[in-house]
């Protein structure tokens, strides 16, 4: 090797780099809106045309334009549905896992570690890493739900799946168990096998709770409106060790102020219309839609409607807090 280029050749074929050459790297990750009637239509199709047998998925990955197989490098969002009489038969994984009810029935649950979990409109659920879960609709109408799981950083790694030998797992604990069980008064010596138990958390007791915060005065955060916290039911503090989901309310004509943070933050629209501003571009979203908050881009919300607006988000900040890595930032907007 003479010159410098064949030095580079040389390496190349050896799958090796000179950094001298910069740091490669992928496309970036910009924001990005998907349109509720888009997702709508694909999962509709998908329920007419992909039927769930032998364990099979009917939901809809949501996925960014710049990348064929994910939306983010760490956390993942798709949209699933299960027609009346289907079961999504039982298994387990290492990624962590959230379902918020987009469009639920008092006969739909989802059974986590033998207990039935009701999948009622609002209502959210954990299945965290390692926990047996099957979704069953007994109901008359289909279901259709968010899937949140951390399985873009789990794959960093390597990601297990396992089947259960029975379609529907065993019934073992009463519906509500673990709402009675892991409240503010509770069985000190009650221990879990799963550093995260699986929880429900009802759409009443979040819809009270969002109440008593508009009604009161000094609840309002300046960034994100109103907001609450799924929180960690053995610890309190974030929903997961690896994200953190949230619900938070915007009244009407309410503008937060704008700052950034080094984490990703995905929103779904559960009710409302209004924009997002990202790095000084506008996204316009309804109810329905998601889109994108990546690492460090300013924005800010606006709530442009007559009704109250609320956005349900995960955000990966828990997994950047424990690397040391979180930084939050005001800017001007």
């Amino acid at each position: 090797m003479r010159t410098a280029d064949e030095l580079d050749g040389w390496l190349h074929e050896h799958h090796l780099h000179g950094l001298w050459n910069g740091v490669a790297g992928g496309p970036s990750l910009s924001p990005h809106l998907w349109k509720w009637s888009d997702i709508e239509q694909g999962v509709k199709a998908a329920s007419e045309l992909i039927g769930l047998d032998s364990g099979g998925r009917r939901g809809i990955n949501v996925r960014h334009p710049n990348f064929p197989d994910r939306m983010t490098n760490s956390i993942h969002m798709s949209v699933q549905c299960v027609l009346p009489g289907e079961v999504a038969t039982a298994h387990r994984h290492n990624p962590a896992a959230v379902r918020f009810i987009i469009k639920g029935s008092a006969k739909a649950f989802t059974v986590v570690e033998g207990e039935p979990m009701a999948m009622e409109t609002g209502d959210f659920i954990t299945t965290p890493m390692w926990t047996w879960h099957d979704h069953r609709n007994e109901g008359d109408e289909p279901v259709i739900w968010l899937d949140g799981l951390d399985v873009r950083m789990v794959s960093w790694w390597r990601m297990l799946w396992q089947e259960h030998d029975e379609a529907r797992q065993p019934l073992t604990r009463a519906a509500g168990f673990s709402n009675r069980v892991r409240g503010h008064a509770r069985p000190l010596w009650l221990e879990s096998k799963h550093r995260t138990p699986p929880m429900r958390y009802p759409w009443g007791e979040t819809a009270d709770a969002l109440q008593a915060l508009k009604n009161s005065e000094e609840s309002d955060d300046p960034y994100d409106g109103i907001q609450l916290a799924f929180t960690h039911p053995v610890t309190g503090g974030a929903t997961l060790p690896s994200f953190s989901c949230e619900l938070q309310l915007l009244t009407p004509h309410r503008r937060t102020k704008a700052h950034r943070h080094l984490s990703n933050a995905l929103y779904h629209v559960f009710s409302g219309t209004g924009t997002t501003t990202i790095d000084g571009e506008p996204f316009e979203w309804s109810q329905g839609d998601i889109f994108l908050v990546p690492p460090w881009c300013a924005h800010y919300h606006e709530n442009r409607g007559a009704d109250d607006a609320i956005l349900f988000s995960m955000d990966d900040w828990p997994a950047t807090e424990a690397l040391g890595l979180y930084r939050e930032d005001e800017v001007d907007a």
